[in-house]
């Protein structure tokens, strides 16, 4: 990885990085730390390991990493490779007379040449009872609305007679503390909807909570495969979202937490696609979600390297929201700003993919909340085709006021937004 520091200290980036190995989060034991120079370079150095996961066969968990810092310039180059006990010697003295020849280069990318995306994407998906249609004309808006566990369509219909609105997709959250919320997803069918069931791998508010190896492991089987059964015995279309904002340190399941492997993210990811596919929960529609900003905004944190591949995601999600100035260390960004480079990076990546905003909203401290729900609005009608589903939060989240109706104004602009001939169709036929 080039780490392009932009002012920021190469310590800091280093010891960020490298802050939950030196902690020992998920049984890492660092074996040895270095710090030297070396003609120009001054070269710092891990070698950790980690439990061994008996599942994997062949399991890598011996991590040699070396970052070179160059002499009055501002950028790191760290290069990281993993092998097992058995070749690690030999595995580190061939990694070693590598870098040895390294020799930094400047290098530049450019988008090759590719056939048009399909901007007018039509989804059907088919369940026992109902069928979601979504032409190629049209983008479903959704919402996750404040509610007691239980009692999830009465919130809901409260939120929707402030609103004067029928949302078909409702989202929610759940974690592995957790049983699958099944009386909150047969009411919500039962009602004619269809869900976004997110489900979170950690005890709520636990970031000691490091699931993922456990995961791989097959430590969790049994609770996946109950998921998989409620998926099932639904027999109704259900967009399921796994640990998704993998690339933000605020989720134990981020690389950071886990000796930054992303490889132990994609095998967890695997593992409960294949069981939900042995358990017969073909209904499932795996949804894959970072969020727009990685957290830290390293190389190493690239959402895309936590992508599983193509036979194992069906819709690709965006997230990204407008905090607002609530806090010192954020700002007010507009609906464009965010989204415009993802859709164009994500549309370029997954070609073959319908794109769904999994959640967003804005904030009212800052700036003009109607003002960014009606261009949010005129863009996703006019400038993102390609997203079929966007989900706004309807919640308090700390001092952010994401409510649609934090404010007459904002709940007016809403309104009208959905008023669009974009917006304003049926998908659900029961």
């Amino acid at each position: 990885y080039k780490q392009q520091l932009n002012g920021i200290n190469p310590n800091t980036y280093i010891w960020y990085s490298n802050k939950k190995l030196l902690e020992g989060s998920s049984g890492i034991q660092v074996l040895s730390r270095n710090d030297k120079s070396e003609g120009q370079n001054r070269i710092v150095q891990f070698i950790w390991t980690r439990p061994e996961i008996k599942t994997l066969g062949q399991d890598f968990n011996y991590y040699y990493e070396i970052n070179m810092i160059p002499e009055n310039e501002d950028v790191v180059y760290t290069f990281i490779m993993k092998t097992d006990r058995e070749n690690m010697e030999d595995a580190f003295t061939a990694f070693q007379d590598i870098l040895s020849s390294f020799t930094p280069a400047d290098y530049g990318f450019k988008t090759a040449a590719k056939e048009k995306v399909l901007d007018d994407i039509e989804v059907l998906m088919e369940g026992n009872k109902i069928k979601l249609q979504i032409p190629g004309d049209k983008t479903l808006w959704g919402i996750f609305s404040a509610h007691t566990p239980g009692y999830y369509l009465d919130g809901l219909r409260n939120a929707e007679a402030n609103l004067g609105h029928r949302f078909e997709l409702v989202m929610t959250y759940t974690s592995f503390a957790s049983p699958f919320p099944e009386k909150d997803v047969s009411e919500m069918y039962a009602d004619g909807r269809v869900m976004m069931l997110t489900l979170h791998p950690w005890e709520e508010g636990n970031l000691n909570d490091i699931m993922i190896p456990g995961i791989v492991s097959g430590d969790y089987d049994e609770y996946i495969k109950s998921w998989a059964a409620g998926i099932k015995k639904l027999g109704e279309p259900v967009f399921f979202r796994f640990a998704n904002e993998m690339n933000g340190d605020w989720d134990p399941w981020c690389a950071w937490f886990y000796g930054k492997d992303h490889d132990l993210f994609i095998e967890a990811w695997k593992r409960i696609h294949r069981i939900f596919k042995e358990e017969g929960a073909d209904n499932a529609c795996f949804v894959w979600n970072p969020h727009d900003r990685s957290f830290p905004d390293f190389k190493w944190n690239n959402p895309h390297l936590y992508y599983p591949g193509d036979e194992y995601v069906d819709w690709v999600g965006l997230t990204g929201y407008n905090n607002g100035t609530s806090y010192d260390w954020d700002r007010w960004r507009d609906f464009g700003p965010i989204y415009s480079g993802i859709y164009d990076e994500y549309s370029a990546l997954y070609p073959d993919k319908p794109l769904i905003i999994t959640e967003f909203a804005s904030n009212e401290v800052g700036g003009d909340k109607a003002a960014w729900i009606k261009d949010a609005f005129e863009k996703l009608a006019e400038d993102f085709p390609r997203i079929k589903i966007a989900v706004w939060f309807n919640q308090v989240d700390g001092r952010w006021q994401y409510p649609i109706y934090s404010s007459p104004e904002a709940r007016a602009a809403f309104i009208n937004g959905l008023k669009h001939q974009r917006f304003n169709f049926k998908a659900i036929q029961k």
